[in-house]
């Protein structure tokens, strides 16, 4: 694809030779650890929470000039359960329509697992990822607080009513 500005981006699935420019965007990566969900400011911590997400996520890429610069994720051990899905994309490439294509790309992944639902956990100021989550049908779910919830419906469920 082509971003925002111009530029071009490849979107694919992680592979074992990414994981040293993983590890690297997300020790760039800024802010860190300010509020849940974003990666963990110690350098230790941070590359647990990176081999946690590795072994037990689905986890997508975004490459710019064969450098990630955006990783995506999503826990569909539990397809019938609501998954996590998260999403990071570094700065300088933020707003350029990255996260919107993750983000539809993320959807017909879980539906294609079979996943009833996906959620997302997104900092309540955070109003350009809010946008991008609210276009693709994502909903808030819970108390308001700094940090929200938010959950997308992929399937209804198939229970019938007994009227």
């Amino acid at each position: 694809m082509k971003d925002m500005r111009d530029r071009i981006i490849k979107i694919r699935s992680y592979t074992d030779s990414d994981y040293r420019d993983l590890k690297e965007m997300y020790d760039n990566f800024e802010p860190k650890g300010l509020e849940a969900g974003l990666p963990p400011p110690n350098k230790e911590t941070r590359h647990k929470w990176i081999d946690q997400m590795l072994s037990s996520f689905f986890n997508v890429l975004v490459l710019h000039r064969d450098r990630v610069v955006g990783h995506a994720a999503l826990d569909i051990s539990d397809v019938h359960g609501c998954p996590e899905y998260l999403i990071f994309i570094k700065d300088g490439f933020r707003y350029c329509g990255i996260g919107t294509k993750i983000s539809k790309i993320v959807k017909e992944m879980a539906r294609n697992a079979g996943c009833r639902k996906v959620w997302v956990s997104v900092r309540s100021g955070n109003f350009i990822a809010i946008r991008v989550f609210k276009k693709y049908g994502f909903e808030f779910v819970g108390e308001i607080d700094i940090q929200r919830e938010m959950e997308l419906i992929i399937k209804k469920s198939s229970k019938k009513s007994t009227a």
